[in-house]
């Protein structure tokens, strides 16, 4: 009997060790084929994500993410992000700084295929292929603010001479990066060109319309202080960001819009203690205009200031508002900064505030996404051009 259980499991144990053998190598297949299927998804998501619409560059900042800018290295950034608001790129090495308002320190090209920064400490303009993010040209000089009409970047510079006199004027630069016209002293601190790049709008301490040959051909000074930021409207006529100056008399902060033929036609006070920036949603001529103060105390010439407004004045912090075409106030958002723009697409708002954080806000207000890899600082922003809606 013994010799037959001795046959039986001498005969089994081959089978069930066959078995067992089997079993390990069909598990180990599985395993394998489970971890080929998932890296073979991994790599098509992700093969997905970097040729999907969404990583298509749509939004730029200008980011002031270190505040020391007389000692290298620097490492303020230029941040590249889709419409979803998700990081599609970062170039770093370029040196800015904290100024008085949203000027256009980056804008983008009309076809949308380069952008150019203005680098106020580094002291030079540079343009960067969006596809890429590599360097087109740089030029070297004192540049504030820049657009590109038709291909053509018309900047406001401060050359420098050899008596060390400053003078402020505009410079027509072409896509090579060569200097293809330039005006005699013409202050200012923002501009715009209307849409059909006829005319030029220059405010700082006025303000000023110019031909595309830079003559000046109106100037308005309703201003007791200065002007921060500009933008255009559809039928021409412009709305313009007044900041107010504690020691300066009778200076306000308010919002103005100056008719195409260069009248003032419209006062609106503002209770943002500091507006920085105004936007044009040019679908239907309402006016966005963003502010805060939190930023400026770091500033020891600004400190002063905003103790001396807290005592003055009720506090009421950083803010975002919108208008109707006629001024009347539409919506506010209790978050602002130093710059924003609109997408043309959808009618949305992006505000880089001056907390760490870019929002996101639909065209009445409601909130859609934050981005937050920013800095506390000083930042500028430019939507890049798409196709608007009914186009």
């Amino acid at each position: 009997m013994s010799r037959f259980v001795c046959y039986i499991k001498n005969s089994i144990m081959p089978t069930k060790l066959k078995y067992r053998d089997s079993m390990k190598s069909s598990l180990r297949g599985i395993i394998l084929s489970f971890s080929m299927l998932a890296t073979i998804l991994a790599v098509a998501a992700a093969s997905e994500k970097s040729g999907s619409p969404s990583q298509v560059p749509h939004i730029l900042v200008l980011d002031n993410c270190d505040s020391d800018y007389k000692n290298p290295p620097f490492n303020d950034e230029i941040l590249i992000l889709d419409s979803e608001g998700e990081l599609i790129k970062k170039i770093g090495g370029l040196n800015v700084c904290q100024n008085i308002g949203g000027n256009r320190a980056i804008s983008v090209s009309e076809d949308g295929s380069f952008f150019v920064v203005c680098e106020n400490v580094a002291d030079k303009i540079t343009t960067y292929d969006l596809g890429t993010g590599e360097i087109l040209w740089s030029l070297p000089g004192k540049y504030n603010s820049a657009i590109v009409r038709n291909n053509i970047i018309y900047a406001l510079t401060t050359d420098v001479m050899k008596n060390n006199e400053e003078r402020e004027r505009i410079k027509a630069i072409d896509r090579q990066g060569n200097i293809v016209g330039q005006s005699g002293v013409i202050k200012g601190f923002d501009l715009v060109a209307d849409p059909n790049a006829n005319f030029l709008w220059l405010v700082g301490s006025d303000i000023k319309k110019c031909d595309m040959n830079f003559k000046v051909l109106q100037t308005i000074n309703p201003m007791t202080w200065f002007a921060v930021s500009v933008d255009i409207n559809p039928d021409g006529s412009v709305w313009v960001a007044e900041r107010q100056h504690i020691d300066v008399d009778k200076s306000t902060n308010r919002l103005i819009k100056i008719s195409s033929q260069g009248k003032l036609v419209q006062s609106i006070p503002l209770n943002i203690l500091t507006p920085l920036c105004v936007r044009v949603d040019r679908s239907d001529g309402s006016v966005w205009v963003t502010g805060g103060c939190l930023q400026i105390q770091k500033l020891p010439y600004f400190r002063r200031w905003s103790l001396e407004w807290r005592r003055k004045y009720k506090y009421l912090g950083s803010r975002t508002q919108k208008y109707s075409a006629q001024g009347k106030l539409l919506l506010t958002i209790k978050k602002g900064g130093h710059s924003m723009d609109i997408d043309p697409v959808d009618r949305s708002v992006w505000i880089v505030t001056d907390s760490p954080e870019l929002l996101h806000y639909s065209h009445d207000g409601k909130k859609l996404s934050t981005y937050r890899d920013v800095s506390d600082d000083y930042k500028w922003i430019a939507v890049v051009p798409g196709k608007e809606k009914g186009d």
